[in-house]
């Protein structure tokens, strides 16, 4: 699936704090631009000088796998759970909405 300008991917992100949402929609408005640009440009941004950190050129990805399973085995000591972790959202999830 293709998409390009026609055909936009939704990205939903949610601020809680007023004062943020205030800023964005006024820094935005400062360069003429929607906040939808304004955000798409801080991510980007963002998500480039990260990979250009990322001293050893390995994606950002691979790297955050990497990371992950190094705490897993200093935290957990090579243990692995027993319940599933759907699960364990699926069960948060419903305790939140009763």
């Amino acid at each position: 699936m293709s998409t390009g300008k026609n055909n936009p991917v939704r990205l939903n992100i949610y601020v809680h704090d007023p004062g943020i949402r205030r800023q964005i929609k006024t820094m935005a408005a400062q360069k003429d631009v929607s906040v939808s640009e304004y955000c798409l440009k801080a991510i980007t941004n963002q998500l480039v000088k990260e990979q250009e950190m990322d001293g050893e050129g390995k994606s950002s990805l691979k790297t955050a796998v990497e990371k992950a399973n190094k705490f897993q085995i200093k935290t957990f000591r090579g243990k692995t759970f027993t319940v599933s972790s759907a699960d364990l959202i699926r069960e948060a999830r419903d305790n939140r909405s009763t």
